[in-house]
């Protein structure tokens, strides 16, 4: 509070037009001090769209995604900035990548269903929510039939130099973590893997985590054909002998890659006994936890099963919903900033 203000406030005198100023005076500072985003590293940015003050819509292209493959009529990354971000100029900040799911998801998935906004309040991090497709994967798509879908290169080599370049962060390994919900834990998991120099965490929430269960194939195949009509646009066939990239893609054979990232798997076991969204992935979690004790890595686990009413926050009830996912957020990201270095 300035000085006006606090005069204003202990005499007792007009502290309306003195916070007014203050406010006033503040939003000046914000504004002239609020990011701005160039393009770079093959990435074009369009329109950059303040929703709030910590909130930012940036509408870009690339020539590796087709416009046809993400959710909206636009390709977008949304950015969540850390409060306080614009007045303190002089610091640095970790990021967390956090991936939406499938089904037709896109970018703006934890903040218009999910509370990545409540949960990141306060935090002292940089939280990047980029679109990964319809039905993307998180993975360069081996028959995309023109839709260009290059996602993990898009991922990894486009977007995080570009965040690097636009936003005050710590641009190397301690200052990054990446998570994400359903096709989201698998694409963390995965990228992780693949790129153990660029992440310190990595954390799923009721990841896909084994390509091989024929229940996630055929989930996979029937939403490529739903949202592309593509059915083996993104691993290829899913049957054997012709199913060799859902076997090198998949996160069990991986995890000694791992190695030297701390990782939080979080998965429940449905709301009732038939409820194959979560058992099916809880499933898989739980295999991928036992593929990590057998390569040696430490991680934390939770299966959270099928709580009762008020047992976590946010309600979760065990199944695949934000109830579930806002409560993995919300209990990682402490454990996140504790490895990662900090402002």
């Amino acid at each position: 509070m300035s000085a006006l203000a606090l005069v204003a406030v202990w005499v007792g005198g007009a502290p309306q037009m003195a916070h007014a100023e203050e406010d006033a005076a503040v939003s000046t500072l914000e504004a002239s001090l609020a990011p701005f985003f160039g393009s770079g590293h093959g990435i074009t940015v369009h329109a950059v769209r303040p929703i709030t003050d910590r909130l930012i819509d940036v509408e870009i292209s690339t020539a590796l995604i087709s416009l046809n493959a993400v959710y909206d009529p636009r390709h977008h990354v949304r950015v969540l900035l850390p409060t306080g971000y614009e007045r303190n100029p002089g610091l640095r900040y970790p990021v967390v990548y956090l991936l939406h799911g499938g089904a037709g998801a896109n970018s703006a998935q934890w903040v218009e269903f999910g509370a990545a906004y409540a949960i990141t309040e306060n935090m002292p991090v940089i939280t990047i929510m980029p679109d990964g497709g319809k039905v993307g994967w998180y993975t360069n798509w081996v028959f995309p039939r023109g839709v260009n879908q290059a996602w993990e290169e898009f991922h990894l080599n486009q977007l995080i130099p570009w965040v690097d370049q636009n936003l005050r962060t710590l641009a190397y390994k301690k200052g990054r973590a990446i998570a994400g919900l359903s096709m989201g834990g698998f694409g963390a998991i995965s990228y992780a893997a693949r790129r153990p120099d660029l992440f310190a965490y990595v954390a799923s929430f009721s990841g896909a985590l084994d390509l091989g269960d024929s229940g996630i194939r055929a989930l996979i195949t029937e939403e490529a054909t739903r949202w592309l009509q593509n059915s083996d646009g993104p691993f290829g066939s899913p049957f054997w002998p012709f199913d060799q990239a859902w076997n090198m893609n998949n996160p069990l054979g991986r995890a000694a890659g791992l190695r030297g990232v701390a990782v939080a798997l979080y998965a429940g076991s449905g709301t009732w006994d038939g409820d194959v969204l979560e058992r099916v992935p809880g499933a898989s979690t739980d295999r991928f936890h036992h593929a990590l004790n057998g390569a040696g890595v430490p991680h934390h686990y939770e299966m959270y099963g099928r709580p009762l009413p008020g047992q976590k926050p946010f309600g979760c009830d065990g199944g695949h919903n934000f109830s579930c996912w806002n409560y993995a957020f919300f209990d990682v990201l402490p454990r996140m900033l504790s490895v990662l270095d900090g402002p």
